[in-house]
């Protein structure tokens, strides 16, 4: 945990937009070293840099990265980008321009660092709570994926999907109330049990910590979030059995070049395959994965700072193709990684649980919600029940509304529910402007609605929470 400042050291970022190179979305290796380009993600290897080695002759890869490198990038591309205020998003975007960076670094170096002040000043508790929230280094891609090329994620299949209905988290879904009865309605991020496979490996908004430690025929990859150590062995030696599954799975390495490739099988079912600790990840953790997921990584030292890091995730029970995930990380020997104090049994789950119990046995009554005056046409145009589905790729759900003309000519609105389950309350903050409606969810993690009625009869909107924002269109289906 700590935020860092951008330095024109940085990246040792080339100058200029290259063309698209052939290897732009092929396996990271050795060849990508070079001028910077889009293969390297503009991180330059300088001329007659030797790779260093370790002195029993493997290449040394030695570090103390930082995850945070990529902090508040969105997974999917465009993928922070549905929310009211947020400006327009190309999504054949792949890389920012020199020009865009340049700003994007500018501001980074204003910001500065206030967690690293009160750590030199002796306040501790200080500054561990400024880094709370990592700062993030800019960046010239736009988005994690990196293939498939549209950066986005791929389609569930259907066993996927019936698997992710199955999932419990405490997170909810758009619409979605939860209840608490045990540790099995949480996941196992909730429990602090592992956040998983392959999003251990990308950053959350804090605690991106991640040491490469090596010693003869074995790497270790030290994560800061859950305090797990993945032990990869590069010395040849067999896989245990297929029987044997375990969270993080079971990896073995191999040298390709001064490139490590980590392939990671074993898996045990459980977590998450992907949660929204990644920004722009889908909501609700209801993203699951099977036995017969595989990842494989790659690791390549670019220069005596700047490392670039690739993983490729395969589960043909879950997905309907691959995805990979690539991202340029730097050694910062002074990343502080004090313990990350998260542990199963902790209070967290028996205090949802109880609390929840006792909201459903004594439950408090919906406060009235006044009606909205509209203008003429607009209370016939809203009359009736409406349905919209999120684009959530990992489950489908169904939200329901009503909205009733009164006399008066004001307009009510209300959450029948979704698919998952009823609720039966007034929308909260319900406004009317013109041809523009506003609303807040009242399930147990609001989400906020905003959007157009247009002249099709449809109502076109994102529906937004802490959990980030979802492209929605309601259509009436009844009167």
């Amino acid at each position: 945990m700590r935020p860092t400042t951008v330095t024109t050291r940085l990246l040792l970022l080339g100058a200029g937009v290259v063309a698209l190179v052939a290897t732009a979305h092929a396996d990271i290796n050795d060849s990508i070293r070079g001028a910077a380009s889009e293969a390297n993600h503009f991180i330059a290897t300088p001329k007659g840099w030797k790779h260093p080695k370790t002195p029993w002759g493997e290449p040394d890869i030695q570090s103390t990265l930082n995850m945070m490198q990529t902090a508040f990038m969105p997974l999917e591309r465009c993928g922070t980008s549905y929310r009211p205020t947020s400006p327009p998003c190309d999504m054949n975007k792949q890389w920012l321009t020199e020009e865009e960076y340049n700003q994007r670094v500018e501001a980074a170096n204003k910001t500065g660092d206030r967690s690293r002040e009160l750590f030199k000043q002796g306040n501790i508790g200080g500054a561990l709570q400024a880094g709370a929230t990592d700062n993030g280094i800019p960046q010239r891609q736009t988005n994690l994926i990196f293939d498939p090329p549209d950066g986005l994620l791929p389609a569930l299949t259907p066993e996927g999907k019936r698997r992710g209905l199955l999932m419990r988290s405490d997170w909810a879904l758009p619409g979605q109330d939860l209840t608490f009865d045990g540790p099995q309605d949480f996941d196992s991020w909730d429990r602090c049990i592992t956040r998983g496979m392959p999003s251990s490996m990308m950053h959350y908004y804090y605690n991106g910590g991640f040491k490469i430690l090596q010693s003869p025929g074995v790497v270790v990859f030290s994560l800061e979030m859950i305090h797990e150590a993945r032990v990869i062995y590069t010395d040849g030696r067999a896989p245990i059995p297929s029987a044997i599954k375990q969270w993080m799975g079971e990896s073995r390495g191999h040298w390709e070049g001064d490139t490590l490739v980590v392939e990671t099988t074993n898996y045990r079912e459980g977590p998450p395959l992907m949660n929204l600790a990644v920004a722009g990840s889908p909501p609700g953790n209801h993203f699951p994965m099977s036995e017969q997921m595989k990842t494989t990584e790659r690791i390549t030292r670019l220069n005596d700072d700047s490392y670039l890091y690739e993983i490729k995730t395969e589960d043909p029970v879950v997905l309907t193709r691959s995805f990979t995930v690539r991202y340029p990380m730097r050694n910062d020997p002074s990343y502080l990684m004090p313990e990350y104090a998260c542990h199963e049994d902790n209070q967290i789950v028996p205090n949802y649980t109880k609390t929840n119990r006792y909201e459903r046995a004594h439950p408090t009554p919906e406060p009235a919600q006044p009606a909205v005056t509209v203008g003429a046409g607009v209370a016939d145009a809203l009359a009736g029940t409406w349905v919209g589905r999120p684009r959530i790729v990992t489950i489908d759900v169904d939200i329901q509304l009503q909205f009733t003309k009164n006399r008066d000519g004001t307009v009510n609105g209300k959450l029948i529910g979704t698919n998952l389950g009823k609720i039966d309350k007034p929308l909260r903050n319900f406004k009317i402007m013109d041809k523009t409606v506003s609303f807040t969810l009242p399930n147990i993690d609001p989400w906020s609605f905003q959007g157009e009625l247009k002249p099709d009869g449809g109502l076109t909107g994102v529906v937004f929470s802490s959990q980030g924002g979802l492209p929605v269109s309601f259509k009436r289906t009844a009167r």
